[in-house]
């Protein structure tokens, strides 16, 4: 009678039991260096707007788009709207940038970017100026846009949805029809 189970593969082991890796899988697994790709020029032009830096690497996934489904058009795009204007008040007022996912808090240093002073001065003003239009609707839903402007996923769909038509709302994106 044979072994009961499944049959142990073929190869060489290490002590523990653990089958060895052979020379063509451990080729397999490395990494090929390849050229640098330089990003495009629509990245280019997007980093430059956002950030202030073309070679910006913080762009990740916007919370924006994980909600898209439950947002009208026009939310979706004041939401876009709300983090390019906290981009670029972050690099007007020259904020250290934090990383986030797992270490959220950790602060990789100042947020240098090459404003002038009439730019900064006009990303803090288009910043106070959405802040203050969502405020006059809710405090809890300009809580829930921060929280998209800063990358976190909305604590309350609800709220978001209300702060997001507020600031449509302000942008003018909403077409009125006469009653």
């Amino acid at each position: 009678m044979g072994r009961l189970g499944r049959p142990r593969k073929i190869g060489t082991r290490y002590k523990s039991g653990d089958l060895r890796p052979t020379e063509a899988e451990i080729e397999r697994r490395k990494t090929p260096r390849g050229e640098v790709v330089e990003p495009t020029a629509e990245t280019m032009a997007r980093r430059m707007a956002l950030f202030g830096d073309w070679k910006a690497v913080r762009e990740e996934v916007c919370p924006v788009d994980r909600v898209a489904a439950r947002l009208t058009e026009e939310q979706y795009h004041a939401g876009r709207y709300a983090r390019t204007v906290y981009a670029r008040y972050v690099v007007a007022i020259r904020a250290p940038r934090v990383t986030a996912g797992q270490l959220r808090d950790f602060v990789q240093g100042s947020g240098e970017g090459g404003m002038t002073l009439e730019q900064a001065q006009a990303a803090v003003a288009e910043y106070l100026e959405v802040v203050t239009a969502i405020r006059r609707y809710s405090y809890r839903s300009l809580k829930e846009v921060e929280r998209i402007m800063h990358g976190s996923p909305p604590r309350s769909l609800d709220a978001l949805i209300v702060g997001l038509t507020a600031l449509a709302d302000h942008m003018g994106m909403f077409r009125r029809e006469a009653a």
